[in-house]
C-alpha cells in the first residue's frame, strides 16, 4: 500500500460508496493514509478516525490533494 498524506490545504471528504453519495469521513489537512485501490478518479483509502483511533476504509474523489 501506498503511504499519502492530504497537502491540499483543507479537508477532504471520504465516501462509503464508489458514487460518492454517503459521507463517512474526512481526512484533514496533513493527515496520512493509505491507498487501497485507485480507479475512475476515485481512490479507496484506508485512514484513522482522529477522534478515537480506529481505522476506516472509504473513497475520495481528490485525487489531486494526495500526495506521496
Amino acid at each position: 500500500m501506498k503511504r499519502f498524506i492530504n497537502t491540499s490545504g483543507r479537508e477532504l471528504v471520504i465516501y462509503a460508496d464508489s458514487k460518492l453519495t454517503i459521507k463517512i469521513g474526512a481526512l484533514y489537512r496533513d493527515s496520512t493514509c493509505y491507498c487501497i485501490h485507485e480507479q475512475d478518479s476515485t481512490v479507496v483509502v484506508l485512514y484513522k478516525v482522529s477522534s478515537n483511533g480506529i481505522f476506516k476504509v472509504g473513497f475520495t474523489d481528490y485525487v489531486a490533494g494526495i500526495d506521496e
